[in-house]
């Protein structure tokens, strides 16, 4: 696993009338950074949307629908883990969760 990445496996609560999952609260210890920005994105089948890095923005994924394979790749020359890739496989048929991407973890996914 990259350094600085984190995966926060959810709790999903069922019952007749359906489901509720929380994705992040701000007391999370996996959260320390606050909150940023909230995105939506949706993309078709075969998609695959390339690599990515950011400065200082955290990113925090999490797939509502469909499946993605993500791929990370640390650039961080002072990191431990610099130049390893790591994958994962997120989404429905998996166990529902968030990742944590730190800035600096190049990062993209295919659908």
């Amino acid at each position: 696993m990259i350094h600085g990445v984190e995966i926060k496996e959810l709790t999903t609560h069922t019952d007749e009338r359906g489901l509720f999952r929380e994705l992040i609260r701000s007391s999370d210890p996996i959260f320390p950074e606050g909150f940023g920005q909230w995105s939506h994105t949706m993309s078709y089948q075969g998609v695959a949307k390339g690599w990515h890095v950011h400065c200082r923005q955290v990113d925090w994924w999490y797939v509502a629908a469909g499946t993605i394979k993500a791929a990370l790749y640390d650039t961080r020359p002072d990191s431990p883990t610099h130049g390893e890739t790591q994958e994962l496989v997120m989404g429905e048929g998996q166990p529902p969760s968030v990742l944590k991407i730190p800035p600096g973890v190049a990062h993209g996914y295919g659908c």
